[in-house]
């Protein structure tokens, strides 16, 4: 195993130099290539094989769909619907902001997207009524993490691209531990809120909510297009995004008008930044694996751990401690991307599934979106408003990470919530 500790510490030397992850990790393959003298072709061959998967090509519509609703400002109406109906229970404006994030992530797949667009309306709204300020930070950023938990999801696809799993069966396994993890941060917005400090709503009208819900009914039937569209066998993952996309445009320039043709440029050119980092990652990523692959480091690995007797549980119990430990490093794309050229010969081995895997790891992601000092969440709550501190967020999040941590545990001791609707779908 001397090789594959020596790759592992050049790797962690070029990421201490503070290069870009994408970089670090051709570099670390460029290097590799010359220090055993392994084919040179493998570079060019890996990059530009590394982007032509059509499944792939799902990740820039999505992003591109997402920063069209962001600037739309559909997560205001999805706030307003959930808040007219919920508002008059405890912690009424918390449980419209954990279901407003809920519904924004089945929409985009984005967790900073979510955090962002949720945040910028429910903020003010849950500090005029009186909330707890580090609370509601905390509530912001972890209900974020719900955007790759909940269908469509970015990190789900390229653990699909890489594994070779159905994309469709991976963002359906994603529903039902989504869903118990909205509930376990509702109760747990409920119990706090109980405490009291925040002033009380007055119940909204029959009318009122069924008015507010008329007025946004279209955003609100976009996650069932997309989600529903997949489940049925209508849509592959890719045509899905597609479909959502023309649909989001359709809804936020003729509908809702609150974006002109003009804007779309500046929108485009929003989404490209992020497409184009994601693409860089996964071509690094995918080119690192591939020189690992050469190294023949999976197969010893693999044999490492079928000689050593490790069992499955084992095996992902050290993987949690491992991820935990990279999520405060490294974002989620790049965690995925780095780990599961290793981990999935090793899956096979064991016989673990892999869906039930992928969903272990998104949890696992949903933590490390909230950890400091690389969490992505924190900073995009940070940036809401200058008078937010990032001490304020961290010490904010710290009981929804114990919530992450709790929600791990449940996926693992039952595997059926991950497992079981992929196995019904059509």
């Amino acid at each position: 195993m001397g090789s594959f500790m020596f790759v592992i510490l050049l790797l962690l030397v070029v990421l201490f130099m503070g290069m870009p992850v994408a970089f670090s990790l051709g570099a670390t393959s460029v290097l590799l290539t010359l220090l055993y003298d392994l084919p040179m072709k493998i570079l060019s061959q890996s990059i530009f094989t590394s982007l032509e998967g059509f499944v792939l090509l799902s990740i820039p519509l999505f992003v591109l769909m997402s920063q069209v609703l962001l600037d739309g400002r559909i997560g205001d109406d999805l706030f307003e619907v959930m808040n007219a109906w919920v508002r008059h229970l405890p912690g009424g404006l918390a449980i419209a902001t954990i279901l407003a994030c809920a519904f924004f992530a089945a929409i985009t797949g984005s967790s900073a997207a979510t955090a962002a667009t949720i945040g910028m309306v429910a903020y003010p709204a849950m500090l005029d009524r009186g909330y707890d300020k580090k609370f509601t930070l905390g509530l912001l950023a972890a209900g974020g993490t719900l955007g790759i938990l909940i269908p469509p999801s970015i990190p789900l696809i390229l653990y699909g691209a890489i594994t070779e799993e159905s994309v469709g069966k991976l963002f359906i396994a994603g529903i039902i531990p989504g869903l118990i993890l909205t509930a376990i941060f509702v109760v747990y917005s409920v119990i706090k809120s109980k405490n009291g400090g925040f002033t009380p709503m007055p119940k909204a009208s029959w009318k009122e909510r069924l008015s507010i819900t008329a007025r946004n009914i279209w955003g609100i039937i976009l996650p069932i297009l997309v989600v529903g569209g997949i489940y049925s066998g209508a849509f592959t993952p890719t045509e899905a995004a597609a479909v959502g996309l023309v649909y989001s445009l359709f809804i936020t320039l003729v509908i809702y008008r609150t974006i002109k043709f003009k804007d779309i440029p500046s929108i485009c050119m929003k989404a490209l930044g992020t497409s184009c980092m994601i693409a860089m990652v996964i071509a690094g990523a995918i080119l690192f694996g591939r020189v690992m692959t050469l190294l023949m480091i999976p197969q010893k690995l693999t044999e490492l751990i079928i000689e050593n007797n490790l069992s499955p549980m084992m095996f992902i119990i050290a993987m949690n401690f491992l991820m935990i430990i990279l999520g405060m490093v490294l974002e989620t794309v790049s965690i995925v991307l780095l780990t599961m050229p290793l981990v999935t010969p090793i899956l096979m081995a064991l016989h673990i599934d892999p869906i039930w895997y992928a969903i272990i790891l998104t949890v696992n992601m949903t933590m490390a979106l909230i950890t400091p000092p690389v969490g992505m969440n924190l900073y995009v709550i940070n940036g809401l408003r200058k008078d937010i501190t990032m001490g304020e967020i961290i010490s904010g999040v710290l009981p929804f990470m114990l919530l992450l941590a709790f929600m791990l545990v449940v996926v693992m001791a039952f595997p059926s919530l991950s497992i079981w609707l992929p196995s019904v779908m059509h």
